[in-house]
């Protein structure tokens, strides 16, 4: 029988053959070089197998940005587990959903999540549980590291093991886990290593969490051998302190992140002569905005449009960023390297430039599917193409602009919101409101979440009690307004483009 081929990547092994002192991750005091990542990821895929995980078996982290993650992806990437990051503003009754799901055989909390993780682990039956933290709330993350040696002669080595299952809110209000697995995650990586033209000595500072897709902006860079600094919460006073202090080449953002950095006490102390690249995403970003931001930073910028099922699918490169040039800045680019998008009508057929249809999307990136819900994923994915439900259309240059999101989701502070969700918990009140949730412009969160309740409706301190708990809180609507009838079509389905009318006036969102 032919020896297995091994048709995945390894994030840490060839940088640390070619560089094993070299600093690899830095985390507020902590700092790992690559060998030691090396080390330590093999050694948690042995301490995983001997508690008797098997190839396939989920391994779940809560956590903020920690240098654990780079381990824990590691491991399980070239262990054959599937990481579940899971988002650490989630509350226990979200957690607690997204982990009767996917059933993992482990859960690692970080070190502000013992306790959390405590709670959910038992409640939905986890056998192992432990934390960084150090304490005696649960196992320790330290001893489970500590038990075992690497056996790389036990790695698996097919390419369909999932390696990955990040979690996005559907229309629905329920969570889907999207799984990448082995392939579609080395191709994600290995694009934005490319695309990104990343070299093997620099230093990214990781602004985003590492719950997101943004992850694979960060092990693009770990892969290549850089230097990646963890931000646990952003800041962005001590971001510009940091990017001064360790020359930091390369960074992240959504829009509202870049907003900051332009705001903070300490921006005009700020050296950029060492900045190379900003890559931002998750939200249109005002082209007055982006104007500033270049003419302060003095570096190239490069927008990414992508999403959780696909990753990073289309990208407006830095050469692409002239400020005079209005119809590229609010565009999303064009086709990432590996990846084809089209627009098409309500019936699959491709549509010309300038006519704005659902945008589609094929690639070696994509999931392959979402966990346990077989006819979600038929309907997503059709015949290799992925559905976004994202409206758009080409310009004359092939640029990307996306005009609406179908599916009516609401992007605030670079997070996804998805007003079904909100609608829902808010159904659940005893009072059960008539509600709609929107999404309005907004300067700084680039758009804020908003409720419209019909007349007669609990007041807004109230429903915003009751959400609290329910919902993460930067799903709680910040404006609350209120109407005699909330405009619906014949069928009963609420009218929100003509909410979005209504209430979107420059003097209804101040």
């Amino acid at each position: 029988m032919p020896a297995p081929i091994k048709r995945y990547i390894d994030l840490v092994h060839n940088a640390a053959l070619r560089k094993p002192d070299a600093t690899a991750v830095i985390c507020g005091q902590d700092r790992l070089t690559f060998a030691e990542v090396h080390d330590r990821a093999g050694r948690l895929g042995a301490a995983f197998r001997a508690r008797g995980l098997v190839p396939g078996d989920r391994v779940a982290y809560l956590a903020g940005n920690e240098l654990q993650y780079i381990e824990l992806q590691s491991a399980c990437l070239r262990s054959g587990f599937a990481l579940v990051p899971l988002n650490s503003r989630l509350t226990d009754a979200e957690l607690e959903y997204i982990s009767n799901d996917c059933r993992p055989a482990l859960l690692v909390g970080g070190r502000n999540h013992a306790a959390a993780v405590r709670r959910v682990g038992l409640r939905c039956g986890v056998r192992w549980i432990v934390s960084t933290a150090g304490n005696d709330v649960v196992d320790s993350y330290s001893q489970l590291l500590d038990s075992a040696v690497p056996e790389p002669e036990a790695d698996p080595t097919a390419g369909d093991l999932n390696a990955l299952i990040l979690y996005t809110s559907g229309t629905t209000g329920r969570p889907k886990g999207a799984t990448i697995d082995r392939m579609a995650f080395s191709s994600r990586v290995i694009g934005n290593a490319m695309e990104l033209q990343i070299g093997p000595d620099e230093v990214l500072l990781q602004n985003l969490p590492l719950f997101h897709i943004s992850s694979f902006l960060f092990c693009a860079y770990f892969f290549r051998g850089s230097t990646c600094i963890l931000l646990p919460a952003f800041d962005p006073a001590t971001a510009l302190e940091l990017m001064q202090k360790e020359s930091v080449s390369a960074t992240n953002g959504v829009p509202t992140i870049i907003a900051m950095l332009l705001e903070a006490p300490n921006i005009d102390a700020y050296d950029p002569s060492s900045l190379r690249l900003i890559t931002y995403g998750g939200s249109p970003i005002d082209p007055s905005l982006l104007r500033r931001a270049m003419a302060r930073f003095s570096c190239g910028f490069q927008q990414h449009y992508g999403m959780t099922e696909a990753g990073s699918a289309c990208m407006l490169k830095a050469e692409d960023h002239d400020p005079d040039d209005l119809e590229a800045l609010t565009s999303a680019g064009c086709d990432a390297a590996g990846y084809e998008l089209r627009i098409v009508d309500d019936e699959g057929r491709q549509l010309p430039k300038n006519v704005a249809g659902e945008i589609i999307l094929r690639g070696p990136g994509l999931m392959t599917g979402y966990w346990g819900l077989p006819d979600k994923t038929a309907e997503s994915l059709v015949d290799g193409w992925f559905h976004t439900g994202d409206v758009g259309y080409r310009d004359q240059r092939n640029f990307l602009h996306v005009v609406d999101r179908r599916d009516d989701m609401i992007i605030s502070g670079g997070e996804n919101v998805y007003p079904r969700e909100v609608e829902a918990a808010l159904g659940e009140h005893p009072a059960n409101p008539d509600a709609a949730v929107i999404g309005l412009p907004d300067p700084k969160w680039g758009q804020v979440v908003v409720c419209v309740l019909r007349d007669g409706a609990p007041s807004d301190a109230e429903l915003k009690s009751w959400l609290t708990g329910r919902i993460a809180g930067y799903k709680i609507p910040q404006r609350w307004f209120r109407t005699p009838e909330l405009p619906r079509n014949a069928t009963g389905k609420v009218l929100k483009g003509e909410l979005r009318r209504t209430f979107g006036g420059a003097d209804r969102i101040k």
